[in-house]
């Protein structure tokens, strides 16, 4: 994927901006506040939808205004796509190729777009919610049965948490258990094989860091190994009526990350974990390219907390992905070595985008 024109309008402090961006590196420079982040928010919603920074999408509507509007031309797998989105106090419209889209999953399989951000060390830090997420994505672009998959498990388990809640008895139940488990049992094969692949890449990428330590990575299922799902649902009805909730499966995954014997977050420093996640990012990344898809990565702000040595590194990192990269920043100085005569460079300044030569 590569956007070939963007035009946003009415997003937060943006109005009237209409750019080429390149289809490899695109810098967007500009003080605090001007509205760097702003941008990479109205690319973010063409690929899925909404804000990274906000889920509230109303936020993005400029103050006085009645909607904002964010439109871009982008090309995939040879064919070119128009995608529009308007955002009003009523609520959304999003049409791809002039037809509204009926679910953003369509959106998201189109055009991939990865995320960069001051907050991205989460996903070592937190729960395994984001790391679920992580894997949840890249399993999307890879494996297409995948949405359909997550889909049945999701109404599966809703369905057998409203029966819990209403007491049904374990015979009675049986009807979910078996529905449930059978899209467990498709859902983890289909991460665990995802994250098999992955590794191969991730080793790949954290090679290319100096100083970043061999992380291992590991899949942990959501329930106790050795027992087939079927037998342990059969086993937990019990706790899991008393609570009216299903307490273990898919849903409680994680994706462990680990330096040694010791958790990841418990070794890596601030800078590293951000380098790690990155990394991990990058090979998603990679991976697609391999299966030609071709994504978009979104940079705001990572450098600014790295040394001169580790952002060189980044820098080539992404430039091995052969996506299309927007990072934001400052000033050119933060992006040493950077190729600038090849690359999109934007300034942008209270809410106006201008092109540099």
């Amino acid at each position: 994927m590569a956007i070939l024109k963007l035009e946003v309008n009415g997003l937060r402090n943006l109005n009237d901006v209409s750019i080429e961006p390149r289809e490899g590196f695109n810098f967007i420079l500009g003080d605090n506040g001007s509205g760097k982040t702003s941008l990479l928010e109205a690319i973010h919603c063409l690929g899925r939808g909404k804000s990274f920074r906000n889920h509230k999408t109303n936020k993005l509507i400029q103050v006085d205004s009645e909607a904002c509007t964010v439109v871009g031309k982008i090309t995939q797998k040879g064919r070119e796509h128009t995608v529009g989105m308007q955002r009003s106090h009523k609520g959304s419209q999003i049409r791809l190729s002039g037809k509204p889209i009926h679910s953003l999953s369509e959106l998201t399989e189109l055009q991939p777009i990865a995320l960069l951000e001051p907050g991205l060390h989460r996903l070592v830090e937190e729960g395994p919610e984001y790391r679920r997420k992580f894997m949840d994505w890249g399993v999307f672009h890879v494996e297409p049965a995948f949405g359909s998959i997550w889909r049945t498990f999701r109404r599966a388990l809703a369905q057998r948490n409203a029966a819990l809640r209403d007491r049904w008895s374990q015979k009675a139940i049986k009807q979910w258990d078996f529905e449930l488990a059978a899209a467990a049992e498709n859902l983890d094969r289909a991460r665990s094989q995802y994250l098999e692949t992955l590794k191969v890449f991730i080793g790949q990428k954290i090679n290319g860091f100096e100083g970043l330590p061999e992380v291992d990575v590991t899949y942990q299922r959501g329930w106790r190994e050795g027992l087939c799902y079927p037998d342990y649902l059969a086993a937990q009805y019990g706790s899991d009526r008393e609570r009216g909730f299903t307490q273990f499966g898919p849903h409680r995954a994680d994706m462990r990350l680990r330096v040694g014997s010791q958790d990841a977050r418990d070794v890596l420093s601030r800078g590293q974990q951000k380098l790690l996640v990155a990394t991990l990012v990058l090979a998603q990344c990679q991976q697609m390219a391999s299966q030609d898809t071709s994504t978009v990565i979104l940079v705001d702000d990572l450098p600014a907390e790295l040394d001169s040595d580790k952002r060189k590194a980044l820098l080539d990192a992404l430039e091995n992905t052969g996506a299309q990269i927007f990072v934001t920043g400052t000033e050119k100085a933060l992006f040493e070595g950077a190729n600038f005569s090849q690359a999109g460079v934007f300034h942008v300044e209270q809410g106006r985008v201008q092109t540099l030569d």
